[in-house]
């Protein structure tokens, strides 16, 4: 449950983060193309991403506590962005390949 939502809180600030205008992202993967491209939508569809996590946080944790956990997840998630996207370093396949052993982890071994 944690590594879905953590994908999700981390999705939509990536997608906050290229609707920004200050952020030059060089060119990359399709996807990323078209959302830099649009600017209004990239922030619709972060705030969607980010408000349902919000929720499924509050859902997980309790009203208060998943406010609070949300926070630090997405002040985590924008800091690892801000500082790390720039230089490349990451790639969608090592984020898959973590992403599918924190699921492994968390659903068989936990």
């Amino acid at each position: 449950m944690y590594t879905l939502l953590l994908l999700f809180i981390f999705t939509g600030s990536f997608f906050w983060y290229c609707s920004s205008a200050k952020v030059h992202i060089k060119p990359g993967s399709s996807f990323v193309i078209a959302l830099i491209q649009n600017k209004s939508r990239a922030r619709l569809l972060a705030m969607a991403v980010l408000g349902l996590s919000w929720l499924w946080t509050m859902y997980l944790q309790g009203v208060l506590s998943g406010t609070l956990a949300f926070g630090a997840y997405t002040m985590g998630f924008f800091s690892l962005i801000v500082l790390l996207w720039p230089y490349r370093y990451f790639q969608w396949k090592q984020l898959t390949v973590i992403l599918l052993l924190s699921l492994f982890f968390e659903l068989f071994v936990f």
